[in-house]
């Protein structure tokens, strides 16, 4: 009798070794499904001894689910004799009682003649897998989410703004959440008023501090229905919302009272009445730009000289906010000055023009239209440092366009400055304007000057009247993007 070879000895100790100690999770199944042998990796997954499975089907050993699941696709491989790989498959842990992810590929083990003689599975423990991908996902959701949030509230420009945003952005994150931001003193007089959600039955609350250098600045306060906090709320998302709102609410107050001080210093430096002259008929329309639109420096003036001339005056400051509105305060204000010393349009641009290179910054653009109106004489004198033309309407003619300076450049662009003279008869309208008038979204520069052409072809009871449908039909019901001034004077029979 031939003695067993030592290398087949060895080859079934080192098998033995690998199906009981493999790092990898391990059962072989005869073809009536019965367990033939099982390593104690899977043993411990199943919560069961090893020897307790041997000669027994899964639906013996495990949960009646689990079983059943185990034992169909078992009967799968036997039916196909293919392999069967199943990339998620979960089950609850028998020793932790938590939720356990696995990997695990089931084929079919064949003798030499090719014939299944049962199955073999390997097992993979991918829990900790799984929740990094999910902790990785849930991480790029949040940032996603940040991102759209910070972009929104980057367009936010009022209190309102930023309020709306974050409610749209808490409710289309959380789904049944009610949010709202307080600010300090706006149910009381202290902060304390609105440092926290209010507790309401039957709803989870979380009220959210909005932090700034100055300190708190208000409450994000959030409420779910019962229980819904804890499948939608994720705090680490929620602070940084927090975060962004506080700085995005700090910018839109300050912007507010940047705003609020650059439209009085505007409304200020407009003159409150128009002169009352014998011979003409004065009126004039200014419209701030929206609250999305910064303050301009869009003005206009109107004063009586001592010998009964009158100086119109309509002008636009380049820029946005207060540094706008101060130029257009030290532009009215020399204006006054030398239209008092020689008013004559060519004296009082020349002089501007010095002024303004003195003044103001190298890169400032501003420009004007200057009329100087002598009522009795029912002449004026125009001058323009690149401005839009003047609108004349004669009485029992067509609206036209007239070019107070042709080619004529912005105040401070050093040329010689030059004036044309004007004789008008009974009835017949000047009227200055600035492009915020006739530029909008839609249409460019020429075409909006055209409209304005055809408001002024039907006749008007007074002269505000007009000018209150020009500035409505270009305009609409309420203001533009940008400032819109309109001044027009009209020659009485």
């Amino acid at each position: 009798m031939t003695p067993p070879d030592r290398f087949e000895q060895s080859d079934s100790a080192l098998l033995e070794t690998l199906v009981l100690e493999a790092p990898v999770a391990f059962a072989f199944y005869d073809t009536d499904l019965r367990y033939r042998r099982i390593n104690r990796m899977l043993a411990d997954i199943n919560g069961v001894p090893m020897q307790d499975h041997i000669g027994r089907r899964p639906t013996d050993v495990l949960s009646p689910e689990l079983g059943a699941a185990v034992e169909t696709l078992l009967s799968q491989v036997l039916r196909t004799g293919k392999t069967i790989s199943d990339d998620d498959f979960t089950a609850i842990s028998p020793l932790t009682g938590e939720l356990r992810h696995y990997q695990s590929q089931w084929f079919p083990a064949r003798d030499d003649a090719g014939t299944v003689i049962g199955i073999a599975v390997l097992v993979t423990d991918v829990t900790a897998r799984r929740r990094s991908e999910a902790a990785l996902r849930r991480s790029q959701d949040r940032t996603s989410r940040l991102q759209r949030a910070t972009a929104a509230l980057g367009g936010a420009l009022t209190v309102d703004d930023v309020r709306r945003v974050i409610t749209q952005t808490c409710e289309s994150s959380m789904p049944g959440v009610d949010a709202r931001v307080i600010l300090a003193g706006e149910r009381g007089s202290s902060l304390a008023d609105a440092d926290a959600a209010e507790p309401v039955e039957g709803m989870d609350t979380l009220a959210l501090p909005l932090m700034v250098s100055g300190g708190q600045i208000g409450t994000l306060s959030l409420r779910w229905g019962e229980g819904g906090r804890e499948e939608s709320a994720d705090p680490t998302f929620l602070d940084s919302l927090a975060g962004q709102c506080a700085i995005a609410l700090e910018r839109a107050r300050l912007y507010e009272r940047q705003r609020a001080m650059a439209a009085a210093l505007q409304r200020s430096l407009l003159p409150d009445q128009l002169p009352d002259a014998p011979g003409v008929e004065l009126a004039a329309s200014f419209r701030p730009g929206s609250a999305e639109s910064d303050v301009g420096g869009d003005w206009y003036d109107a004063f009586a000289l001592p010998d009964g001339r009158l100086v119109l005056v309509v002008g636009d400051v380049m820029g946005k906010g207060v540094i706008a509105a101060a130029g257009m305060g030290r532009l009215r204000a020399a204006l006054r000055a030398l239209a008092f010393v020689n008013p004559l349009p060519e004296a009082v641009l020349r002089g501007l023009d010095r002024v303004f290179t003195a003044t103001e910054e190298p890169d400032q653009i501003a420009t004007l239209v200057y009329l100087l109106i002598n009522p009795a004489a029912r002449r004026a004198a125009v001058g323009a440092a690149g401005h839009l033309p003047l609108v004349l309407l004669r009485a029992g003619s067509q609206p036209e366009l007239v070019d107070a300076g042709a080619g004529s450049t912005p105040l401070g662009w050093p040329e010689p400055r030059a004036q044309k003279t004007m004789e008008l008869g009974p009835g017949d309208i000047l009227i200055g304007l600035t492009d915020g008038v006739v530029e909008r979204r839609g249409f460019d520069l020429d075409e909006g000057l055209a409209r304005v052409l055809e408001c002024l072809e039907a006749p008007a009871d007074s002269l505000s009247e007009l000018v209150e449908r020009v500035t409505t039909t270009m305009l609409g019901h309420t203001a533009g993007r940008d400032d819109a001034t309109l001044l027009a004077v009209r020659f009485v029979p």
